[in-house]
């Protein structure tokens, strides 16, 4: 029997609340979330373990001339069957070229599409991290048709995040080289010209940023802003392209804190370079940058996945090097994006859920689902294959086949949601903390779980859709068991 298990044995006490008669609402409370001690805590100084789900439903990708959709509808529906799962949060995914379309322009209907996200997830008991996601800088470099590549390169496809507008090349070739997104000049020159602030195109993101953090400035269920989705370093230094990305997030972050006046300041959530998901480490930016008190370091954490090497990092190396470089800047770690595929993909999911376990964070799976106009399938040449996300997806009908199983059982493990005080174990079958107020813990499947509690009382069972929802009143040092 683990660990947890012995240290609740002294003070054990066998609960168990008679099932409800039929699946309830999940009535899971979502209070603003704050950081304390490099943790993710809400304002009732609960510790909050976000785990979910990126949702890419309202990103804008290039079409690449495939003529088939490039995101899947998005309903209430998805977010009751991420709840089903018993996520707490969704990575929403958001395209700059759709906020902003035009030079100076912010697009209302798009907000009000975002807006209605956020409430359908909030109503599902999930907070929402609103994600400004670019790939390979935006939808617009990709090589025309015909075009021939230089030798040794091969034409690039459309991603997406920028605006036309914002997309200045110079005139370099978008052709990449070994089929790499990133390793394509025309997109390291618009990174550059962006970090450079080239006819003032990131004051142009900044203030998008503002315009969009105003709008969610008094939403609790609004859990933070991821600043921008894995950045191209440009074309400088691994150091200096380091501090150029911090001095980005420093202007972004100061704008959304004035945009937020009248309200109240949410997590700011910074990533380094891509390279780090590529390589599984990186140099970050220097910490005076990304000073905020509310800041979270939010890598994602690929390692053994898809980074370049299968040997180091290995995932629990990758874990401790982001662990580190989280402690330099006596920041929260969050894992905004990892993922497996393949026949593997649910033991390794397992192992990954263990590891979050061990250092006691959240992160968010790529992806709900994915379209099969995606450029991620028109990269893999998998147009007319199922695409095996979370949800399956036959193309090119696109007619959704249902969850990957043995994934989905594997981020549908039992943990605890919010926790008073600190929160000092988790394990795949429960968890252990300090302090007093309200527990609420997630843990999955039909059968009414036996619980085995330790200081504390008023511990009650509601039967949800996909499982169950535990609450309880800690008071001291506590733990749980979930079986």
């Amino acid at each position: 029997m683990r660990a947890l298990l012995l240290i609740a044995l002294a003070a054990l006490t066998l609960q168990a609340a008679p099932a409800a008669a039929a699946p309830a609402p999940a009535d899971w409370t979502l209070p603003r979330l704050t950081v304390v001690d490099r943790t993710i805590k809400d304002v009732d100084g609960r510790t909050v373990l976000l785990r979910g789900v990126n949702v890419n439903q309202l990103n804008h990708y290039a079409d690449n001339g495939t003529g088939l959709p490039t995101v899947m509808p998005l309903d209430r529906n998805d977010f009751a069957r991420m709840a089903a799962l018993g996520f707490n949060v969704v990575r929403l995914n958001v395209a700059w070229s759709k906020l902003e379309p035009t030079r100076g322009a912010f697009d209302q209907d798009y907000v009000g599409r975002i807006r209605e996200a956020v409430s359908d997830a909030k109503a599902h008991g999930l907070y929402t991290v609103l994600d400004m996601h670019q790939d390979a800088w935006g939808p617009s470099v990709g090589t025309p048709a015909g075009e021939q590549c230089p030798p040794l390169t091969k034409p690039g496809i459309g991603w997406d995040g920028a605006p036309e507008w914002a997309t200045l090349t110079h005139g370099w070739t978008t052709c990449n080289v070994g089929g790499v997104r990133e390793v394509s000049p025309a997109v390291a020159r618009a990174f550059q010209s962006f970090y450079d602030d080239e006819q003032g195109v990131q004051s142009h993101l900044v203030e998008t940023w503002a315009r969009l953090a105003a709008e969610f400035k008094s939403e609790p269920a609004v859990a933070g802003y991821d600043l921008l989705n894995e950045p191209n370093p440009g074309l400088r230094d691994p150091v200096a392209a380091a501090d150029q990305l911090g001095r980005f997030y420093q202007r972004a972050i100061e704008a959304i804190r004035r945009a937020e006046a009248g309200g109240f300041a949410h997590l700011a959530i910074f990533e380094p370079s891509a390279i780090w998901s590529g390589f599984g480490l990186d140099a970050v930016p220097p910490r005076h940058y990304v000073s905020d008190p509310l800041v979270v370091f939010s890598p994602h954490l690929y390692s053994q996945s898809i980074t370049v090497s299968s040997d180091f990092p290995t995932l629990e190396e990758g874990f401790k090097i982001a662990a580190d470089a989280a402690a330099g800047y006596e920041a929260p770690l969050w894992t905004g994006e990892w993922g497996w595929w393949g026949d593997a993909a649910a033991a390794d999911t397992d192992r990954f859920t263990d590891a979050m376990n061990r250092y006691r964070i959240g992160g968010a799976w790529w992806s709900w689902t994915q379209a099969c106009g995606d450029p991620h399938a028109v990269r893999d040449g998998n147009t007319d294959k199922p695409q095996e996300n979370l949800n399956r997806v036959d193309c090119p009908s696109g007619t959704p086949l249902g969850l990957l199983d043995g994934v989905a059982t594997a981020l549908s493990r039992p943990y605890p949601r919010a926790v008073p005080g600190e929160l000092t174990e988790v394990t795949a079958i429960g968890f252990a903390g300090k302090g007093t107020g309200l527990v609420e813990a997630w843990c999955p499947g039909a059968q009414e779980p036996r619980l085995r509690t330790a200081n504390l009382s008023d511990v009650q069972l509601s039967r949800v859709d996909g499982g169950w929802r535990m609450t309880a009143r800690a008071d001291g040092n506590y733990s749980a068991t979930m079986e």
